[in-house]
């Protein structure tokens, strides 16, 4: 028996069988493709190094970044080492002399340990700062332990040992007060105390003899040097 179709039924319904979609209904859209099958991997991180010539980037092998080595390349730029002695001009402070051996010397250092001449100069400020630093300190020292010792007598005594110091040193043409200004010994309380134990062996004519006459090319006379020890 031939079965009648009902009114209404779509003959490519029947031939597509019962899931076959009513007529007019969208077609179903594809089904999307695995993520791993789309996805864009993501490009390879450029190394910066690569762009430069094989001698430097093995210089730079140990810069953690671009930034690291741009920094190294200016601070490099900025270095200007002395070439020879005469390149590094110091400038000592006035009233200072200065032994042109050991000056020569340093600026030889200086070329030999490529230290720029802006380098030397901050070198030579700094040592000359430590050096007065512990020339007052020792001042202070030596002067504290004559109050100690002196008592009420301290002016009277400073002041006799300074005629002493001032008297010897006129009769050496300024050799006194100059090898005492270079060894140093100015700050020795002990010296002090000898000057003063000689000066009360000498007569008051032979302590009038006036300030010393300071050596050559000496900034300070005798007075002055150890002003700071008996004021």
């Amino acid at each position: 028996m031939t079965e009648e179709l009902n009114p209404g039924t779509d003959a490519a319904q029947v031939a597509g069988g019962e899931g076959a979609a009513p007529q007019g209904a969208p077609e179903p859209a594809p089904s999307p493709a695995p993520a791993s099958a789309t996805a864009t991997s993501p490009a390879p991180a450029v190394e910066w190094r690569a762009a430069l010539p094989a001698a430097w980037a093995d210089k730079l092998k140990e810069m953690a970044s671009e930034a690291d080595a741009l920094k190294a390349l200016e601070r490099g730029m900025s270095y200007t080492p002395a070439q020879r002695p005469e390149d590094v001009e110091l400038r000592y402070p006035e009233g200072l002399t200065v032994d042109k051996a050991v000056s020569d010397s340093f600026r030889q250092f200086c070329v030999d340990k490529g230290i720029t001449p802006a380098q030397a100069q901050a070198l030579l400020d700094w040592q000359l700062a430590a050096n007065k630093e512990m020339r007052d300190a020792a001042l202070a020292s030596g002067k504290a332990a004559l109050q100690k010792q002196w008592g009420s007598r301290f002016e009277e005594n400073s002041a006799l040992a300074l005629k002493a110091v001032t008297a010897l040193d006129k009769r050496l043409g300024g050799r006194l007060s100059e090898a005492l200004a270079v060894t140093g010994m100015s700050n020795e309380p002990v010296l002090v105390e000898a000057f003063h134990a000689v000066a009360s062996l000498l007569s008051e004519d032979s302590l009038s003899g006036g300030t010393g006459a300071g050596a050559t090319d000496r900034p300070e006379s005798a007075e002055e040097t150890y002003k700071n020890m008996f004021k």
